[in-house]
């Protein structure tokens, strides 16, 4: 009986342990762009680069990531592009900050010009019909505890 306890709890261990691996959510931003053909839905998520509240809507810059398959975007994975999220209404900065994770499902609505640095950049633009923010990355196993 303990031992096949322990087997299981080893197994709880070795998974909380292993990474996420990306799933497959159609083309990426990269993809979009190359094709210059923005229409269709979209899965897309990543870090948060800037938020940019306007008169009815807010816009926020994102820095594409593979999503896992619970829509986390893995931020050791490689990045594949940007895309601009249309969201109707306001959205608080403090809430959408600068590398915060987020999850947008939505319609592609064309692309919109604008810059990385000096360096011109092509957006594809997201009208989102749902956002969901992440907590940053933890781990799940922190090692073992010692009581005093």
């Amino acid at each position: 009986m303990i031992r096949l306890f322990s087997l299981g709890m080893a197994a709880v261990v070795l998974a909380a342990c292993a990474t996420s691996t990306p799933v497959s959510t159609g083309p990426t931003p990269a993809d979009i762009t190359a094709s210059g053909d923005a229409n269709g839905e979209v899965h897309w998520g990543g870090q948060i680069v800037k938020v940019k509240n306007l008169a009815d809507r807010t816009l926020v810059e994102v820095l594409a990531l593979p999503l896992d398959g619970d829509g986390r975007p893995l931020v050791d994975q490689r990045q594949q592009g940007r895309f601009i999220v249309d969201k109707q209404g306001y959205l608080e900065p403090h809430d959408y900050a600068p590398d915060r994770l987020i999850e947008v499902r939505g319609l592609l609505k064309g692309f919109t010009d604008g810059r990385v640095g000096d360096a011109p950049y092509r957006y594809p633009v997201v009208v989102s019909e749902r956002i969901k923010l992440w907590e940053a990355a933890q781990s799940s196993y922190s090692g073992p505890r010692i009581s005093p």
